[in-house]
Formats: C-alpha cells, sequence, structure tokens
C-alpha cells in the first residue's frame, strides 16, 4: 500500500492511500434512528475470572502505546504524530457547552453475570417515542422497555425461552414487511404483535433465525427498498434476506477478526448507486443486488499491537466532510488504549487519508491512558450544520489477558469516558473533544436517537461485563443549547453502536 502525506508526496506520515475501482459517488438517505435504519451490534468478552500480573511484554506494550500517544504517535505508523499533533495546534476552542442529563431505564438489569445484547432504538408501541430493547445471557430472556418518560421506562418481556441460545447481536427492522418495527437478535427474530400500545404485555412471537454474531445491522443490500440483515461473527460476513426467506448471501470469509460492521459500516464508498459493506481495514464492493462476488479493497486502519481480542472495531460510513463522498469513522475496541479516527475518502472509495482524533483528557483521579471504545455514533450533537463524533468506553474489568501478553482491557484506575469530539471547522475538519460522563455509568454497544422527540440527539447504552455493583441499562438526554440556527443543517443519519 503506498504512503502519500496530504500535499501527496511520499513519505512516511499517517495519510495512506490504497487502491480500489474508480465510480462515482452518491450520497445515501438515512433515518433518524438506528433502530429503523442500522442497528445496534454486541461483544462477547466471555466469563474472566481470573486475574494475573502483568507480564513483561504486556508492560512493554503499555508504556509503548501510552508513551507514544502522549506524543501523538501510533505504533505501526510512522510520522502519524506529526499529523494529529499538526491537527491538534490547529483546533480552534469550541464556544458550545455539552449539557447531557443521565436517567436510569433499568438498574439492576435481571441476571447477575456478563452478557447483555442491545440497545437497538425503535418505536416498538407506535405511540411517537423510542422504545429500547435487550437480552441478558444468565437470565436469560429478551425484554423491551416502554419509555413513559425520561424517568419512567417500564420493563416488558419478549421471551423467556430457555431453547433461544443467548449470544450476542441485535437490531431493530420491519422483517415481515406488515408496518411495525421487529427485532432481530442472534438465533432469532420476534414479531410485533402490533397491540403493544394498548397492550404492552402482549406476546411477541419468536422465529428461529440463523444469523448469529458479534455485530448485526439493518440496511437495504439489493435495491428492493426492504431492510436486509448483516451479520458478522469475526470471521464470516453475511447477509440474510427477510423478503426471501432469510435466504443467506456471503460476502467474505476467514476474515479473522473480532467485530467491525457495526453500528454503521455500510454505505455507498464507489458511489455505484448501492451500500457497500466495512470491516477493519477491508471494504467489499457491493457487485449489485447483494449477489455475486464482493471485491475486497483496502483502507488504512491502523492496528493496535497485542490488542486484547484481537482486531476489532466499531465502523462508521458518513459523509463527514460533507465533500459529497462516504467516509469512514472507526473507534479500536475490544482492547484497552484504544483510539478513535476518521478516514478520509480522496474519491470514489480508491484513495483514503486517515486522521487520528485526539484522545480525551485525563481528570484528576484517574489515570492516563483508553479504555475500549465500544461505542461509536456520528450526528449533529451541538445543532450546528456540522457533524461531531461521539466514543464511549466500556466499563469492563477484565485484566487476565495480561497473563497471555496482551493489553487488558483499560489501564487500572481509568474511569470510563463518554466523549463528544465537536467539529470545530477547518479542511480537512478538526476535531475538540468533549468529556459527557466520567466514571460509571459506562458504556456498551450505545444507540443514538431523538428519543424524547425535541429535535436532538440522544444516548442510550448498557453494559457488557461490569466494574461496578450492577448491570444497569442508562439514557442520556441532550440538552445542550445550540449556539446557532439549524435551519441550514445537513441530512443526517443516526445509528446505533457497540
Amino acid at each position: 500500500m503506498p504512503l502519500s502525506d496530504r500535499a501527496g508526496a511520499t513519505s512516511g506520515f499517517d495519510s495512506q492511500l490504497s487502491s480500489s475501482r474508480d465510480r462515482n459517488t452518491k450520497l445515501r438517505d438515512l433515518r433518524r434512528v438506528s433502530g429503523a435504519e442500522n442497528s445496534a451490534i454486541y461483544r462477547a468478552a466471555g466469563p474472566c475470572h481470573n486475574t494475573f500480573p502483568f507480564m513483561k511484554n504486556t508492560i512493554v506494550t503499555w508504556l509503548l502505546v501510552a508513551l507514544g500517544s502522549a506524543l501523538g504517535l501510533n505504533a505501526g505508523s510512522p510520522g502519524e504524530g506529526q499529523s494529529e499533533m499538526a491537527q491538534s495546534r490547529s483546533l480552534a476552542p469550541a464556544q458550545v457547552s455539552l449539557k447531557f442529563t443521565h436517567f436510569t431505564i433499568a438498574n439492576p438489569l435481571p441476571g447477575k453475570e456478563w452478557g447483555t445484547a442491545g440497545i437497538p432504538l425503535a418505536d416498538l408501541d407506535g405511540d411517537g417515542d423510542l422504545d429500547a430493547a435487550l437480552s441478558r445471557r444468565d437470565a436469560p430472556g429478551f425484554w423491551w422497555y416502554e419509555r413513559r418518560s425520561d424517568e419512567m421506562w417500564v420493563q416488558h418481556l419478549i421471551s423467556n425461552s430457555a431453547d433461544i441460545p443467548q449470544a450476542l447481536g441485535a437490531t431493530a427492522l420491519d422483517v415481515d414487511n406488515d408496518g411495525r418495527t421487529d427485532l432481530v437478535f442472534s438465533h432469532a427474530w420476534f414479531r410485533n404483535p402490533g397491540t403493544l400500545r394498548a397492550k404492552p404485555n402482549s406476546a411477541w412471537t419468536a422465529h428461529p433465525f440463523p444469523g448469529n454474531g458479534h455485530d448485526l445491522l439493518a440496511t437495504d443490500l439489493n435495491g428492493d427498498k426492504r431492510q436486509d440483515i448483516v451479520v458478522f461473527d469475526g470471521n464470516i460476513l453475511v447477509w440474510y434476506n427477510p423478503a426471501a426467506a432469510m435466504a443467506s448471501n456471503v460476502v467474505t470469509r476467514h476474515v479473522g477478526h473480532h467485530g467491525g460492521v457495526t453500528p454503521l459500516g455500510v454505505g455507498d464508498l464507489d458511489g455505484d448507486g448501492d451500500n457497500d459493506l466495512v470491516v477493519a481495514g477491508q471494504w467489499f464492493a457491493n457487485p449489485g443486488q447483494g449477489i455475486g462476488d464482493w471485491i475486497s479493497h483496502a483502507w488504512p486502519h491502523l492496528l493496535i499491537p497485542n490488542a486484547s481480542y484481537g482486531t476489532s472495531i466499531r465502523s462508521w460510513v458518513v459523509d463527514l466532510d460533507a465533500d459529497g463522498d462516504q467516509d469512514i469513522v472507526y473507534s479500536d475496541c475490544d482492547t484497552g488504549m484504544s483510539h478513535v479516527y476518521w478516514v478520509r475518502n480522496e474519491g470514489k472509495g480508491a484513495n483514503w487519508t486517515r486522521f487520528p482524533l485526539p484522545d480525551p483528557p485525563t481528570s484528576p483521579g484517574s489515570v492516563p491512558g483508553t479504555g475500549s471504545f465500544h461505542s461509536l455514533g456520528v450526528a449533529d450533537f451541538d445543532r450546528d450544520g456540522d457533524l461531531d463524533i461521539f466514543g464511549g468506553e466500556q466499563e469492563d474489568p477484565d485484566t487476565y489477558m495480561s497473563g497471555q501478553g496482551k493489553l487488558p482491557m483499560k489501564p487500572k484506575g481509568l474511569k470510563e469516558r463518554g466523549v463528544i469530539w465537536l467539529q470545530s471547522g477547518g479542511h480537512p475538519p478538526m476535531f475538540v473533544p468533549r468529556v459527557i460522563q466520567e466514571d460509571n455509568p459506562g458504556w456498551h454497544d450505545a444507540c443514538l436517537g431523538d428519543v424524547d422527540g425535541d429535535g436532538d440527539i440522544d444516548i442510550v447504552s448498557k453494559i457488557w461485563n461490569k466494574d461496578g455493583p450492577t448491570y444497569h441499562a442508562d439514557y442520556w438526554r441532550n440538552d445542550t443549547v445550540p449556539l446557532k440556527s439549524t435551519a441550514q443543517h445537513r441530512e443526517l443519519g443516526f445509528g446505533c453502536t457497540d
């Protein structure tokens, strides 16, 4: 893969370029809620009951990565720090004061052990606001949460069948095309009974579903104006067609990652009018109607040495710089020392330039470094007419993998943060990190949507592996007062994240 700087001269900077097909770019219309267009994904961390001392190579890795982060460097990309430091120097202080108010959806959740799938947002009962859904591995069971007010979310059972394996992945879409939003989890989809507004405890019908993986999302891959279901288990990337009795179509096999296509790793990267798919370091060109050979093309993902669970990212395809083509925003996840980046599409998916975002600041009482940014989202959070980036570090105290020479899930003593990088202008656009929440509750597979219907974007989340006393689901209401008129807003898309 050739390396070029942003002026086009050969160098070792973080401006990595990769080749692919040359096609025109076309913007997609996205819906305001990921539950309606693209939905949430979930990670299997696994039960981790043993704690081992750090091995020498793990300590060295921590020091190198932490030092590189402090200096604006990232291992594996010579000279990348010069790009990040140049970006940081160019950032103008953001004037807006972000304000998010926390509410509890449920605490405690059913069950006592690790493993929470969800949390898709959708208007399940047809009352005009957004509800949430999740499952718990050890309960067992699937539930939806009826929003009656910001302070009151009522839990209703979807299914407690012991015959449905509890696993990861969840999304919301109209599977059977009856006009109501259904729920899809790994192994099963549940038909919305259509009577939830009057009878919220109505029974949902469970239907077996062959998909099972770390990542599930809904999008239209065959151009029939109905949403399909994309599943990625780290090795096989496959999509299912609800309009054809869940017929499966394999995109690729033997990827060897932990996760990567959710929450919104889908978009028209080559400008030919159909949706392509993204995992770490590769994007796959839709052959047309999703059928045929999906050709793999490279984009410059940066590996984390000794990552806790191997290569894993959250991805989001969007026109971040408003130049008419689709870019890639991604965060590392399922490992400590994660970072957030955006990768600019330099034209028709053929060439790419990677830009690192500054790590969030370390507050008094916390420790340097970063955890696992297992939540990612892109939206205009401050309503100033441009796109901002959200990332959330997950609760996860696991350190057992350090005995295998890998990074633990977070530095000991780190307080998890929810961060919004506000776009502050410039060409390419620059971003300033603003911490909206620190310490528990942490973040996992957060989902974005206008929960309360007031015109701005809120956040819901849950946790996978707690580092506090209970498992819980949470809602952050966006109370930010915009500084500018919103009359000229661009059409934005929103979705759920891992």
